[in-house]
């Protein structure tokens, strides 16, 4: 793991420190001398703070937060999804829902680099898992909470409320699981084996209220841009990655000449360019694959067998091998383990 120090998060986040401060009639300019954090106001879209300051301001937070509700229902209640910056307007500007995570996901390193993000579709359900990239020690569950829960600032912008909402989280509840729920009106599931949203896909096709392709078309220009200075940007990495998933989730494999053709370019260029980024093609394949089979361990009843068909691999034994390198447990462990070591109360639902 890198040094929280190598982390980058946009200034825009403090917005919502100033609020819950402002409101609790707390004064933050001593926090921030204390933290070294020095941006002017109200903060410019291309100032930052680093991890170490990230987590002591995840602190600050849960030291303003009154007791009685859980720390994330006062928090969200001042957390606006323009804290995002460009993603979120990326989100807010999209056609529909599925539009606006896609967008999301897609930039999401840019403003959350501690975690890993991405979808996966079980039959008729979405999973937007959220991977702990870092550690962030005591602020971690709370950090975890905060990012899962971000997707639910997007709901007074849709046309109508989102249902059937399920929330998985791997630690355990930090206030009254019943005052989760009232406030954000979906399900909870505490001790769960993944953190992640889980929502029938039905409700992707949910509109907007103000669409607007333009201003879509210009945040997504101005993401692309910030994404290629980053110095580890991956770009051809991301976009393979990329339709991988998406052709697993519509059970098809692609091979290196589709996946070229699909990007605009030869299959040696495609090559190429993932090795100047240091991958390879087989490596990502593998990699997805990998991710995609966790995620039917996990959720369905399949065979390891059926599983490893469904995510690419030739046969079980093939994706048993490669699961175990790079998860450092069987499939069969995995699908019995949590996170915490025991045996989760939310068991793999048959098909």
């Amino acid at each position: 793991m890198r040094d929280l120090r190598n982390l980058t998060f946009p200034a825009q986040y403090l917005e919502t420190v100033e609020s819950l401060a402002s409101k609790l009639r707390q004064d933050v300019a001593p926090f921030y001398r204390a933290c070294g954090i020095d941006l002017a106001r109200p903060a410019l879209p291309w100032q930052t703070i680093n991890g170490r300051q990230m987590k002591a301001v995840l602190r600050y937070i849960l030291s303003l937060c009154p007791a009685g509700p859980p720390p994330l229902v006062t928090f969200m209640a001042h957390f606006p999804l323009t804290a995002h910056g460009p993603v979120g307007m990326l989100a807010i500007t999209s056609a529909n829902l599925d539009e606006a995570l896609q967008g999301a996901l897609q930039y999401a390193p840019l403003v959350m680099p501690a975690f890993r993000m991405r979808r996966e579709d079980l039959k008729d359900e979405v999973h937007l898992i959220v991977e702990r990239g870092q550690d962030f020690g005591e602020v971690q569950d709370f950090f975890t909470e905060t990012v899962v829960m971000a997707f639910s600032r997007i709901a007074p912008f849709l046309m109508r409320p989102v249902s059937g909402l399920v929330i998985h989280l791997r630690h355990a509840p930090l206030g009254d699981p019943a005052q989760y729920e009232a406030f954000f009106a979906c399900k909870f599931v505490f001790h769960a084996r993944q953190d992640k949203v889980v929502l029938p896909r039905q409700e992707m096709s949910i509109a907007l209220v103000a669409p607007s392709r333009a201003s879509n078309l210009l945040m997504k220009a101005a993401l692309d841009q910030q994404s290629l200075a980053r110095v580890d940007a991956k770009p051809v990495t991301h976009e393979v990655r990329r339709q991988l998933q998406r052709a697993l989730r519509q059970h098809q494999l692609l091979d290196a000449d589709a996946l070229a053709t699909a990007m605009a370019m030869s299959a040696r260029t495609l090559s190429r360019r993932l090795n100047a980024e240091g991958v390879t093609l087989p490596q990502l394949r593998t990699e997805v694959g990998v991710a995609y089979g966790e995620v039917l361990l996990l959720d369905t009843g399949k065979t390891i067998e059926q599983i490893a068909k469904l995510a690419g691999f030739s046969d079980a034994a093939t994706f048993s091998r490669a699961f175990k390198r790079i998860k450092s447990e069987a499939p069969s462990q995995r699908r019995l383990s949590t996170g915490h070591g025991g045996i989760d109360q939310d068991p793999p639902r048959g098909d």
